[in-house]
């Protein structure tokens, strides 16, 4: 009995399965990214805030000391 006829329809389907699997999932994340609700373009963020380096100084405020002390 010969068993490479069955072991290479197994990696056949496995093939045709994954690729199935993997449009399926595109077109889901198609769809779900449609369904998302746009960020509103003026909404500052809540929990994060901007890194200014400190040897930068045109961000320093007046009588702020530049650099590393």
């Amino acid at each position: 009995m010969d068993i490479v006829p069955y072991l290479s329809a197994v990696i056949l389907i496995s093939t045709i399965a994954t690729i199935f699997l993997a449009v399926l999932s595109y077109a889901a994340f198609k769809m779900r990214d449609k369904r998302k609700p746009k960020a509103k373009a003026g909404a500052a963020p809540v929990y994060f805030h901007r890194y200014k380096p400190r040897g930068d100084a045109s961000d320093a405020p007046d009588g702020a000391p530049e650099g590393d002390a």
